[in-house]
């Protein structure tokens, strides 16, 4: 998780929303990083899930059933999907998303190579938490900050 908060950094450093993705083997190494590229690329699903997903290809076999996708928000529906058809092992993730709520929201898969994977919420979500607010203060006309002051009311610190 601190890798995917240090690529949530750089995302920031770029323009882009703070979230951060890794995707290690079971053994823990990385073998992809990325930051969502939407503001870059001006594309919908450039979230930083299917980034290092696609960034994934040919470093791993394509049968590996190991995988650990990291990421510094809730993957969404979309993300928590493709990590489903990656056969993903493991989701772990930071600061729940209330407003998507993709890992409640899929149902388990019917094809054989796909697998429904362990989830594993709130692992340094309050490190993330801090990130959203701070891309926040810095960037609040982006497009993306309707979306961003929701889910920091959605997960205030009760």
């Amino acid at each position: 998780m601190r890798e995917a908060l240090h690529v949530a950094r750089a995302g920031m450093a770029a323009g882009e929303a703070p979230i951060g993705c890794v995707v290690a083997r079971g053994d823990g190494a990385i073998v992809a990083r990325a930051f969502n590229e939407m503001n870059r690329t001006r594309c919908k699903i450039a979230h930083a899930e299917i980034v290092a997903l696609q960034r994934l290809a040919g470093k791993v076999p394509i049968d590996a059933d190991d995988l650990i996708l990291v990421s510094t928000l809730e993957p969404c529906v979309m993300c928590t999907g493709a990590a489903m058809e990656a056969a993903v092992a493991t989701i772990v993730f930071g600061l729940c998303a209330p407003p998507d709520s993709g890992t409640g929201r899929v149902a388990p898969p019917m094809s054989p190579e796909s697998r429904t994977p362990c989830i594993v919420p709130d692992v340094l979500a309050g490190e993330s938490r801090a990130l959203f607010e701070q891309g926040l203060a810095t960037n609040a006309g982006s497009p993306q900050a309707a979306y961003v002051e929701q889910l920091l009311a959605s997960t205030e610190q009760r």
